[in-house]
């Protein structure tokens, strides 16, 4: 239940730690760097996609940010992937 706390799951806003009422819903406790559901992440793997970089905050959410706590239950690792992988290097 902690997991469904966390954040949803990026790609299929389900709850982060999996199917609810699942073992690994139940007792994995998901690290606050997941970002996708074990279904997801495995569909993600099968596909050979790649890792997952999410969008970066523009400008303007930035400024807002500065202001107040955004409701976003990504932003930190929003803020992190667009440090970690500036928009100029991202595939567009």
């Amino acid at each position: 239940m902690a997991n469904a706390k966390l954040r949803p799951c990026w790609t299929c806003r389900g709850s982060i730690g999996g199917k609810a009422s699942s073992f690994l819903e139940l007792k994995e406790k998901a690290g606050p760097d997941r970002l996708e559901c074990p279904k997801c992440v495995s569909d993600r793997e099968n596909k050979e996609l790649g890792p997952l970089v999410l969008p970066a905050p523009t400008r303007r959410e930035q400024v807002a940010a500065l202001v107040s706590a955004p409701d976003d239950p990504w932003w930190d690792v929003r803020m992190l992937h667009a440090k970690l992988h500036p928009v100029k290097d991202r595939a567009a």
